[in-house]
């Protein structure tokens, strides 16, 4: 039986030495290390005393001065054997622990002592304690074969008969949490001891079985690793022989990689992916197929530039002369990229200084330069490159139709290769180039995907620093890139890709932009591509001018840049041949150069005519003036002719729902109307025509044909009327009127709504020309009727009205004074 049963005589009152970290139990010796003042004191007490002291844990072994609170309630008493003071103060004390022991009281002076009463053990049913004695010793044989226990610990336990002290033992002996160990030493009846003690056996051996699981797996991965590294030096010797005892020039091609993938800096997840496949590549045969797709892989990898980036130059004073040496015009346009890159720069001072995130800096709408061909959208491009400092790659999409144009193909296919947002990165070979994607609006969509919808991901700054291309299969930061697009149609460009971007317009070069754009750069470009010297050829203005006019037709100026090489080419056959030395060219020897003139410019009407009117249309290529002319003659109904689209077509009717409506006020024989054919044709049939603003010129045509009344010859509208006579707004005036004023017309009537617009329009331009800007559609005919709205109200018998326009009318003057 436990020793414990046995009456002890122990004082009621004896001092405390708290411990941290460790329990003792009855039967026990051992030696109490004490270098805390409150340690010492008690001892010392204990000395003085009965040489009895109670040893109690601490919660907290972090507390350094406790208090009875700090303290657990159950302690043991203990036999003070010895004490030795070192040099350096502290205390060792042997005792020897005789009881568990409950502390009834807590006091405190310069050390704490308790009033304590001695807890009896219960020993409980005996055939129970028999069984839980053979199963906890069963149990500990067990645990000690793992290694945790010295063999003198596991001698002494095995040899002990008493139960309560082989559970004490054990508790003691192995690496139990505090709070499990104070359990143990609080359970006053015996066979709830062992069974405490047996179920932290149980934890332990399943500990055990975890741990010994663990270091199986990892003897057999570093057995592994071994064999691997075994068995490719082997292979290295092998093709050593194999290849003459020369080796391979390169040495091995899997280490080749690893060196080269470490210097990449790549992240974790990246890091991983590409490791795997290196160590695929080089436990394979070097024929072998899959080793080929694996060192292309690879290959694509490491050429990738993962960290490397060029330093922005973000002046914007540099960047405004970069752009002006490089382009003519366009103001508006360079304005807007000067205040992205005054932005950008800004935000980078921020960030220097620690205001915003690093990664803001980047962030920022992606532009996208709408605008007919030729106009300088992609060569703007490169000169926002060219003033930041950055790398340029130009990736064309004009008819991409498969979605692994912009994600790549996926690793399975043969022939697979990441995508062309990927090719561009590596092909600038740092990670924040300028990336111009060009003819977005020319995307298309297929059974293999929609490219426009992979590029939602590339082009938004939420997403794109995670795009993982499908080759790839890890993702790579687009986060620095800047994105430049660029579309002749806008309005083709899906509504959630449009949404990411913000459109900056082109519109078409006036004819003395392109005068200036060809002496500056054309000129010279050509000369030199052509093998010529400056002083070997030269163009007068009057060339160039009627070069513009009579050989091209178009928005921008690259067939006005063709044309020119032409006549370079020419030039330097004579100087070639010896027939000339230097040439010339002027406005009468195009001819000769060129042949025959190509387009002949519209040009305004020599008479006032009833019945034909001057509107004005703009196309991609720029603007120009149509005739609109009306015949009434026997027969019923509205023909139409000269390849009208519908929209046209509505305005023929509206304004000929209009001159009913308003037959009396405009002393229109209404009868005429109705039992007369109305012919309505617009010259140049073969082209078709469409458009929201030929209503001006439509009905004043009508009129005029239906009343006698003369249109004015140099006068050229636009602009869309309604049934109840408003003028509405419509757009491409700036076009409109360059085409206008080309043809020689003095007079442009257009929509009130559109004064705007006359800002866009060069002074001089605006000087040489007078605008009349109408709310209403009378108005329109008081300044394109000869005689105005008077004489179309006032009664007629029938002759046409020839009577000359006043060189000054007052309605006139009160339309022009609204003028620009």
């Amino acid at each position: 039986m436990s020793n414990e049963n046995q009456p002890i005589a122990l004082p009621a009152n004896v001092p405390v030495c708290p411990v941290r970290g460790s329990v003792i139990y009855p039967t026990m010796v051992q030696h109490i290390d004490a270098s805390r003042a409150i340690s010492i004191r008690a001892i010392e007490a204990a000395l003085q005393g009965d040489k009895v002291i109670l040893i109690v844990s601490q919660r907290d072994k972090d507390v350094d001065d406790p208090q009875g609170s700090d303290l657990y309630d159950v302690g043991t008493a203990c036999n003070v054997l010895r004490v030795r003071k070192n040099p350096d103060g502290t205390v060792q004390m042997l005792v020897a622990a005789v009881a568990r022991a409950r502390v009834l009281h807590y006091s405190r002076a310069d050390y704490l002592r308790a009033e304590i009463e001695v807890l009896p053990t219960e020993t409980g049913d005996p055939v129970e304690l028999q069984a839980l004695t053979r199963e906890l010793r069963e149990k500990f044989e067990a645990v000690a074969q793992g290694g945790k226990v010295s063999a003198e610990s596991i001698q002494a336990i095995q040899s002990k008969d008493d139960p309560g002290e082989m559970a004490d033992h054990i508790a003691f002996n192995l690496d139990f949490k505090l709070e499990d160990k104070q359990a143990v030493l609080e359970a006053s009846r015996l066979t709830d001891r062992i069974r405490r003690v047996l179920t932290l056996l149980d934890t332990e051996q399943e500990v055990q079985a975890v741990q010994a699981r663990i270091r199986a797996q990892v003897k057999e991965e570093i057995d592994k690793n071994q064999r691997e590294y075994y068995l490719r030096e082997q292979m290295k010797v092998i093709q050593k022989e194999l290849q003459g005892g020369e080796g391979d020039e390169d040495g091995d091609e899997a280490e080749a990689f690893r060196t080269k993938i470490d210097a990449l800096g790549l992240s974790p997840e990246v890091k991983k992916e590409v490791d795997r496949e290196v160590n695929r590549l080089a436990r394979m045969h070097p024929d072998a197929a899959e080793a080929s797709v694996i060192r292309t892989y690879l290959t694509w990898i490491t050429e990738l530039p993962w960290s490397i980036r060029s330093d922005d130059r973000l002046d914007v004073a540099e960047a405004a002369k970069i752009l002006d040496e490089d382009h003519y015009g366009l103001e508006k346009v360079k304005d807007r990229v000067l205040e992205f890159l005054a932005v950008r720069r800004l935000r980078k001072e921020r960030a220097e200084r620690g205001e915003i995130d690093a990664s803001e800096v980047n962030k920022g709408p992606i532009l996208v330069f709408t605008g007919p061909p030729g106009v300088g959208k992609t060569s703007i491009a490169q000169s926002i490159a060219k003033a930041l400092g950055r790398k340029y790659v130009r990736i064309a999409l004009g008819g991409a139709r498969d979605e692994s144009d912009i994600r790549g193909h996926r690793r399975t296919y043969i022939g697979a290769m990441p995508g062309r947002i990927i090719q561009g990165i590596r092909t600038a070979g740092t990670k924040n180039p300028v990336i111009l994607l060009d003819e977005v609006d020319k995307l298309g969509s297929s059974y293999q995907g929609d490219p426009s919808a992979a590029l939602l991901e590339v082009l938004d700054p939420a997403q794109n620093q995670h795009f993982t291309d499908h080759y790839l299969g890890v993702p790579f930061d687009l986060s620095e890139v800047m994105f430049i697009a660029t579309a002749n149609y806008p309005e083709q460009i899906p509504a959630a890709l449009m949404d990411r971007m913000e459109v900056i317009d082109f519109s078409s070069y006036i004819e003395q932009e392109k005068l200036e754009i060809a002496k500056r750069y054309l000129l010279p470009r050509q000369i030199t591509a052509n093998g010529l010297k400056p002083n070997q050829i030269s163009f007068t203005d009057a060339a160039l001018e009627r070069l513009i006019s009579h050989y091209t037709r178009e928005a921008g100026v690259r067939n006005l840049e063709r044309e020119i090489g032409t006549v370079a080419r020419k030039v330097a056959r004579r100087i070639a041949t010896g027939e000339v030395k230097r040439v010339k060219v002027t406005d009468k020897e195009l001819d000769r150069y060129l042949g025959q003139h190509r387009y002949l410019p519209e040009t305004e009407g020599q008479e006032d005519k009833v019945g034909v009117s001057t509107g004005m249309f703009y196309t991609p290529v720029g603007g120009d003036i149509l005739f609109v002319e009306t015949s009434v003659m026997p027969g019923k109904g509205l023909v139409l002719t000269g390849q009208l689209g519908d929209v046209m077509k509505e305005s023929a009717r509206a304004a000929l729902t209009y001159a009913k409506s308003n037959a009396e006020r405009f002393h229109l024989d209404r009868d005429r109307i109705d039992n007369s054919e109305i012919h309505i044709h617009v010259p140049a049939g073969a082209i078709p025509k469409e458009g929201p603003s030929a209503g001006g010129a439509m009905v004043t045509s009508l009129i005029s044909a239906l009343s006698g009344i003369p249109v004015r010859h140099d006068v050229a509208m636009t602009g869309e009327m309604t049934l109840t006579g408003r003028y509405l707004p419509i757009g491409g005036l700036k076009e409109k009127v360059l085409g206008a004023r080309r043809a020689g017309i003095k007079h442009i009537i257009m929509p009130k709504a559109n004064e705007g617009d006359l800002r866009d329009i060069p002074l001089h331009l605006r000087a040489s020309m007078r605008f009349h800007p109408c709310e209403t559609v009378d108005q329109v005919l008081d300044v394109a009727l000869v005689g105005g709205l008077k004489a179309l109200e006032t009664p007629r018998d029938g002759t046409a009205v020839t009577t000359p326009l006043p060189p000054k009318r007052k309605t006139t003057r009160r339309n022009a004074g609204a003028s620009a």
